[in-house]
């Protein structure tokens, strides 16, 4: 199996996250890993990969309920994001919560983005999938 590709994450950059207020430090409840040697990714149970760039660029853990719900409903993980995605999602949660003054709910995600296919049947007829 070929290697992964390494980041070069050094604690002194995280120690600069946490000095510029985009990452917690480290306590006993609180815990980040810098990428080792490792011949391919291994996180220990309950951990999930970030980016320093999405720290960088605002994204504050511990993430909010409706964005860790969000990933958990697709079965997805923070990684698989791109920086638009995220975008999208803490949108959405400022808006509920900021804007409409309620608490984001999936059924309201639901009618702002989702996807209905149309098919057009050979007669100019249409129909939902």
């Amino acid at each position: 199996m070929d290697s992964w590709y390494r980041f070069d994450v050094t604690h002194a950059c995280m120690k600069g996250l946490i000095k510029h207020g985009l990452l917690r430090g480290r306590t006993d409840t609180v815990e980040w890993l810098v990428p080792g040697h490792e011949d391919a990714p291994a996180l220990p149970d309950g951990y999930v990969v970030s980016f320093v760039l999405f720290h960088e660029h605002g994204l504050a853990v511990p993430l909010h309920p409706f964005f860790r719900g969000l990933l958990h409903h697709y079965q997805i993980e923070l990684q698989h994001l791109n920086p638009n995605g995220i975008q999208h999602i803490t949108a959405f949660i400022t808006m509920c919560e900021g804007y409409l003054g309620i608490e984001p709910y999936f059924e309201l995600w639901r009618y702002f983005f989702s996807i209905t296919l149309i098919k057009k049947k050979q007669r100019g007829q249409e129909t939902r999938c």
